[in-house]
C-alpha cells in the first residue's frame, strides 16, 4: 500500500511539473522577442577567415624527430603515396593541401585553419621523416583527421615520402 501511494503521488507531481512547463511554454509565439528584445531575425554571419595552420605549436615527442623512415624513398613507395594523398577514404590529404601541397584554394574558405604549405621546401627539410610521420599519424582534433585510424603504418610512412616530392624552392 505504501508503495502504490509513493508511485501516485510520483506521478501527480510529474504530470503537475509537466502542466507548469506546457504553461510557460504557451506564452512563446513566433514573434516572440530574441535574445537582443527585439522582433528582428538576425542577419546571417559570415564565417571568420581559416587561421594559420602552419603557426600550430605541435606537441612532438621526443624521439619523433630520431624516427628513422623504414619505407625505402623509391618510386614505388612515392606512387603509392601519392594514391593515399588523394584517396578520399584514406589520407585525402588533398582536401586541405590541394593538389601541389600549396593548399586547396576551393575548400580553403570552409575549413578551420589553413593549412600548412607542405610544398614549401624550406619549412618541410626543417622537419624530419619521423616529425611528419607523427604529424600525420596523430592529426590536430577538430582540424586535421589522424591518419593512424584510417592508414597502416607503413601507408603512413608512404605518404610521408610523397610529401617530400612536393616540396619545391619558392620563386
Amino acid at each position: 500500500m505504501k508503495l502504490f501511494l509513493i508511485l501516485a503521488l510520483s506521478l501527480i507531481g510529474a504530470f503537475l511539473i509537466a502542466i507548469t512547463s506546457a504553461a510557460q511554454n504557451s506564452n512563446r509565439t513566433p514573434t516572440s522577442t530574441n535574445r537582443q528584445n527585439t522582433r528582428e531575425i538576425p542577419a546571417p554571419t559570415t564565417a571568420a577567415p581559416p587561421q594559420d595552420f602552419s603557426k600550430n605549436t605541435w606537441e612532438l615527442p621526443e624521439d619523433a624527430d630520431k624516427t628513422r623512415n623504414p619505407v625505402a624513398f623509391a618510386p614505388e613507395s612515392i606512387a603509392k603515396g601519392k594514391e593515399l594523398y588523394f584517396a578520399r577514404d584514406k589520407g585525402n590529404c588533398v582536401f586541405c593541401h590541394g593538389d601541389t601541397g600549396a593548399g586547396n584554394q576551393e575548400n580553403l574558405p570552409r575549413l578551420r585553419r589553413k593549412p600548412a604549405d607542405i610544398s614549401n621546401k624550406e619549412r618541410m627539410t626543417s622537419m624530419t621523416d619521423g616529425e611528419l610521420f607523427w604529424k600525420i599519424s596523430k592529426g590536430i582534433t577538430g582540424i586535421m583527421p589522424a591518419g593512424e585510424k584510417r592508414m597502416t603504418e607503413e601507408e603512413r610512412w608512404q605518404v610521408v615520402n610523397y610529401i617530400r616530392t612536393l616540396a619545391k624552392d619558392k620563386e
